[in-house]
């Protein structure tokens, strides 16, 4: 027989528990805050669910805002790998049949159709077209943005990321933006101390200075060096082929007979008559050989490098020409590489002015795009703003290109003429989202609210850059039996990167918007952008990590190390206001943390980059640590996962 139900006044035990006495299954005194959380001295994220039973189990599956809300982030353009070698195409998305099971959940426009099996049809993929946040949002965007400033709670974390001044290797302030990665690591620090308490990773003496190496000498490794005309044939190709692949998407600076003169290193000398090539042939040495080993770049790529350096400096400073931009951005480019940024951004400025003298930013300059040598100045701009826009973004700092591009974007980066070969259609797009990319830092962040309607607009802007990609990056390619080179399949990953780079950096105040309230009534579009985010972020890094499985990535990549760092710690960040991440969460934080440990080799940069995660690793373990020793951990069943990573290297290759 049943007991009799107890009347609520008699209970000796609350009939509601907060959030984590109910996780932890202690007893809870049913006060917002409990007794219990205010002695953990988490009190501000505290609270009472108050919803009926049946409901809540259903949601126990998610565990989280972003669960509950789930988006997926559509897949990437082409990245072709393979286990083996560059020769297999592979796709990033969910399969058909996860796609269609159930209910489709909001997404934004896919970049790519959704890999699928081996087995399966085109027309399978093609069935899957998820909606946009733009297109699934339930208020318009005046309306979300009323109900962000008057709805949502006020923010139980730390403060919001915020503009910083940190030191420089001589010890001067130089300025580092709310949208720099910098930033939100200074945030991510605050955070972690006020809910998980003091640690390596929270009291970091040198958080106030900024890392940079040394600046080499000229005369440094001069003697040591080897004759720059004593590289072989192959080295020079080896070389060359480094520098494409790792400059991709990013860079198209070198003239056809310039290209021709390193395939055939013997006839350089036919080839090349005047000091500005001679000057990019050897800054496309020295990016090679800083990309190829340490020893490569110690003893040949500074020798280079330094030899451009010298060049560039006593004939090319007096009198601005399409040399000098040119010679400015490769030299930006080394000094990313180089751990030297804030260098690289000087670079840029005198890269800009010098082409701003030329008019490389007006429409007229540019009187036939089907004439090869208004191809190659409007080539050699866009390469300006791509890595002008990418380097401002990640420091947070205004591009000097910022009120340049306008006449240019809306009259020849669109023509058909200028759009011909895979190279060019890669440049254009990734111009194209890093003007995305650099709109999202200067409207997004340093304002007092979170500009909702702003970013809705951004990520449609994203979704029309998506659909407008060609099918080849999109799609397996048309020429079947064609294998892709190294630097083609970097290329396109680079744009994928970008891709998911623009959505994270959009969505990311959203994000923090979301993890950082307490429960209770928010607009459908808010969790959807912050669900994206973490999506986009996932994908980032299974993209990265499918390339480091197939030996492609290369020692020292400066964009894509900036990148994984910015989405590492938007993971990490999710796993510190969650509490109990799901596997697929920790597993792309390992994952992250591991790429950078392979390019922290070549890469100082990236070696710190890694050590910063594996402290904020170890500061998110230490209260699972503590429950352990406690005794008062309870083996909890492992969450059911939101949706699988990417498509594996294995699945496509025919082994599971």
């Amino acid at each position: 027989m049943p007991r009799p139900r107890v009347h609520p006044s008699q209970r000796q035990r609350a009939a509601e528990a907060c959030n984590f006495c109910r996780t932890s299954k202690k007893r809870c005194s049913a006060t917002a805050p409990c007794t219990a959380c205010v002695r953990r001295g988490i009190e501000a994220s505290c609270y009472l669910t108050h919803k009926p039973w049946g409901s809540r189990r259903n949601q126990d599956v998610s565990a989280s805002p972003l669960r509950q809300n789930s988006i997926s982030v559509s897949t990437g353009p082409l990245v072709a790998a393979s286990a083996s070698g560059p020769n297999r195409v592979l796709r990033s998305g969910p399969p058909p049949d996860e796609a269609g099971r159930g209910q489709e959940p909001p997404s934004l426009p896919p970049v790519a159709s959704p890999a699928w099996s081996p087995g399966s049809t085109r027309n399978d993929a093609e069935q899957y077209r998820p909606l946009s946040p733009s297109e699934s949002r339930v208020d318009s965007p005046d309306a979300v943005q009323s109900n962000a400033t008057s709805g949502t709670r006020k923010l139980s974390f730390a403060r919001d990321p915020h503009a910083r001044m940190l030191l420089n290797l001589r010890g001067n302030r130089v300025f580092i933006g709310e949208a720099a990665s910098i930033s939100f690591l200074q945030f991510i620090r605050d955070t972690v101390e006020e809910q998980i308490g003091p640690s390596q990773f929270t009291r970091n003496d040198k958080s106030q200075n900024m890392l940079e190496t040394a600046p080499t000498t000229a005369d440094t490794t001069a003697s040591a060096a080897p004759n720059p005309e004593g590289l072989g044939k192959d080295e020079v190709l080896l070389y060359y082929g480094i520098y494409r692949a790792v400059t991709g998407g990013f860079l198209d600076v070198l003239a056809p007979s310039e290209v021709e003169a390193l395939l055939d290193p013997s006839n350089t000398q036919s080839h090349v008559s005047n000091d500005g090539s001679l000057t990019m042939f050897d800054l496309v040495i020295a990016i090679g050989a800083q990309c190829k080993s340490p020893t490569a770049a110690q003893q040949v790529g500074q020798h280079y490098f330094q030899r451009a350096q010298r060049r560039t400096f006593a004939a090319m400073l007096e009198d601005p020409d399409l040399d000098m931009v040119r010679a400015f951005i490769l030299m930006t480019f080394y000094m990313l590489g180089h751990c030297r940024r804030n260098t690289a951004f000087l670079y840029l400025g005198i890269a800009t002015r010098a082409a701003v003298a030329l008019g490389l930013h007006r429409r007229d300059s540019y009187p036939d795009v089907n004439n090869d040598d208004d191809k190659f100045r409007l080539r050699v701009w866009m390469s300006l703003c791509i890595v002008d826009m990418l380097v401002s973004a990640i420091l947070g700092r205004p591009p000097a290109t910022l009120s340049l591009r306008f006449e240019v974007d809306s009259n020849l980066v669109e023509s058909p003429g200028i759009s011909m070969d895979p190279d060019t259609v890669c440049l254009v797009a990734s111009f194209r989202i890093s003007t995305i990319i650099n709109e999202a830092a200067h409207k997004l962040y340093g304002k007092d609210v979170v500009a909702h309607a702003a970013a809705e607009r951004l990520l449609e802007d994203i979704g029309k850059w998506s659909r407008s990609l060609p099918d080849y990056l999109k799609n397996e390619s048309p020429r079947s039996g064609v294998a892709k080179t190294q630097a083609e399949t970097i290329r396109n990953v680079h744009v994928s990167c970008l891709y998911y780079f623009a959505v994270t950096l959009v969505t990311r105040p959203v994000l923090i918007s979301t993890l950082s309230s307490r429960p209770g009534p928010e607009s459908s579009s808010s969790s959807q952008m912050a669900s994206a985010c973490l999506d986009a972020a996932l994908y980032l890094i299974q993209t990265c990590m499918d390339a480091h499985r197939s030996n492609l990535l290369l020692g020292n990549m400066c964009i894509m190390k900036a990148l994984l760092f910015a989405t590492g710690l938007i993971v990490g960040f999710v796993m510190v206001a969650e509490r109990n991440t799901d596997y697929e969460v920790e597993k792309a934080f390992r994952s992250a943390k591991e790429i950078l440990e392979s390019l922290a080799i070549q890469s100082p940069q990236a070696a710190h980059y890694s050590e910063i995660l594996g402290l904020l690793l170890s500061a998110i373990e230490t209260p699972r640590r503590r429950l352990t020793t406690r005794g008062r951990n309870k083996k909890q069943e492992t969450p059911q996962l939101r949706r699988p990573f990417l498509v594996s290297l294995g699945t496509l290759n025919g082994r599971t």
